[in-house]
């Protein structure tokens, strides 16, 4: 059985800004429509589940067991985090107003996008495999004690994603102004490169 202590931790971790939000934020204010964000939460949401098979099947153990490998999953995961950083940067330095593109992405190019967000990342594996046994009962076999407290924890964190699209969605229309967009995208750029230096620099 999950408990409130275990739902009430997954939320205060879930909620901790990141560049997941980073990055549905930038989506729906450039596409002015859900579909994209959904998309990309759901490749989020679908890259923390990769993180637990494998880490399940023992490969986040070899990683951390293979300094060589571990890092150089680091450096793709902070590769793709500056990348994105790059693109946000340019769009707010362009010298007309951004043009905000009202014809959305395939959904599998968002949902790659959020996948590669969260998926590139092997800190969230090794986050999540130390987080979640705090939880499981003693008497429980292990494997079966994570299956419902992923699914659980999963969930949760999707609930969050909607949470925000549909927060930020209220208030695109206060966040479209021409200053609006460059300083979204400057904290975004700012907020990608963060988190791809602290990568770079823990690793």
């Amino acid at each position: 059985m999950v408990s409130t202590t275990f739902v009430i931790s997954s939320l205060l971790v879930i909620i901790t800004p990141g560049p997941d939000l980073a990055l549905l934020t930038r989506l729906l204010l450039t596409h002015r429509r859900p579909r994209p964000a959904v998309a990309a939460a759901l490749g989020m949401v679908t890259a923390g589940a990769a993180h637990l098979v494998i880490g399940a099947l023992g490969l986040a153990a070899l990683m951390a067991a293979q300094p060589g490998l571990y890092k150089a999953f680091c450096w793709a995961g902070a590769a793709v985090l500056l990348y994105m950083a790059v693109q946000a940067l340019r769009s707010a330095l362009s010298p007309a107003q951004p043009a905000l593109d009202l014809t959305p992405p395939p959904a599998g190019r968002a949902f790659l996008q959020g996948l590669l967000c969260t998926g590139t990342n092997p800190k969230v594996g090794l986050f999540l495999l130390a987080f979640l046994p705090q939880f499981i009962p003693h008497d429980t076999d292990p494997l079966t004690g994570l299956t419902p407290l992923a699914a659980v924890y999963l969930g949760l964190v999707m609930l969050w994603l909607l949470v925000w699209i549909t927060l930020v969605g209220k208030l695109s229309p206060l966040l479209r102004t021409p200053l609006a967009l460059r300083l979204i995208d400057t904290i975004v750029a700012l907020v990608f490169t963060t988190f791809a230096v602290r990568t770079l620099l823990t690793t």
